[in-house]
């Protein structure tokens, strides 16, 4: 596994023996991102400033040979998982057999089945669309970005977040500590404040924790945490808990009603057995 300019990246995590692999709970960070660029109005090429209706076929097709339909994507679109695909894509396995220098290729080669803004297809493609999108129109890889105006005013000093060729991961290939980690949920939590300091606009996160997209195909009445519907780029479940979760494990859970803010790293395949040690806590 090779982090582009910085060597063998599983050598440098091993140096650093208390980062945890994050999975989809990285969209965390890449939402509070876009709420920071648009709440102030960052400019994209076309000369109009960000917002949730931004449209991002010009940018793609500058790149790429994005097809008709992408021509209907906002970056509202990329939030709610409403592309139009079918099938999760972009998935640690399913990326580990691709050309990273050439993502945008492959997406815009498959089908899309579904008129935008019509259907829920959890994946982890509208993440890195975004991550693309934002460095492709301000100069600047996301991830980057994040460190600066995120990670720095949290006092995070040691994580790792690969490359997929020339843009952040977005969805995956991140290592946090738990400390650190934890501090992602306090920021989800206090409504984008930490340490008494507003990092993330308070409207931003509050739309954020709320449901702006159903998602049947993905509810499970039997969980701890059953998925009722998706915020941006967070879940809602029942007695309004809102958390973010990712493969193997990872949890960020916020049960405002009760004042109880839980993260968790694990390390399990099935990740329901993860939550069931919190059945009749939350």
């Amino acid at each position: 596994m090779k982090h582009r300019g910085g060597g063998d990246l599983q050598e440098r995590v091993l140096k650093t023996v208390d980062l945890h692999e994050l999975r989809s709970c990285s969209k965390l960070l890449i939402a509070f991102a876009y709420g920071i660029a648009i709440d102030e109005k960052f400019v994209c090429k076309d000369g109009q400033p960000l917002s949730l209706q931004t449209k991002v076929f010009d940018t793609f097709s500058k790149i790429a040979k994005p097809p008709k339909q992408v021509k209907e994507w906002t970056v509202r679109t990329l939030f709610t998982y409403s592309t139009g695909y079918e099938k999760m894509m972009f998935n640690k396995s399913h990326v580990e057999t691709l050309d990273k220098f050439h993502l945008l290729d492959v997406l815009f080669a498959q089908p899309i089945k579904h008129p935008t803004d019509t259907h829920f297809t959890y994946s982890n493609v509208e993440p890195y669309l975004l991550s693309v999108f934002f460095q492709e129109n301000f100069g600047k890889n996301i991830r980057e970005f994040i460190k600066e105006r995120i990670l720095q005013p949290l006092g995070v000093k040691k994580f790792v977040w690969e490359n997929f060729g020339n843009y952040c991961a977005a969805a995956t290939a991140s290592y946090f500590n738990h400390k650190d980690f934890h501090k992602f949920g306090q920021l989800l939590m206090n409504d984008g404040a930490f340490d008494g300091k507003q990092i993330v606009p308070k409207w931003w996160i509050l739309e954020m924790k709320k449901p702006q997209v159903d998602c049947p195909d993905y509810f499970k009445p039997e969980r701890v945490l059953p998925k009722l519907s998706a915020g941006y780029f967070t879940w809602i479940s029942r007695d309004g808990i809102v958390f973010r979760d990712g493969s193997d494990g990872q949890y960020i859970i916020c049960d405002e009603k009760n004042g109880r803010l839980i993260s968790i790293m694990a390390s399990q395949e099935e990740m329901s057995l993860v939550t069931e040690c919190l059945r009749g806590l939350i």
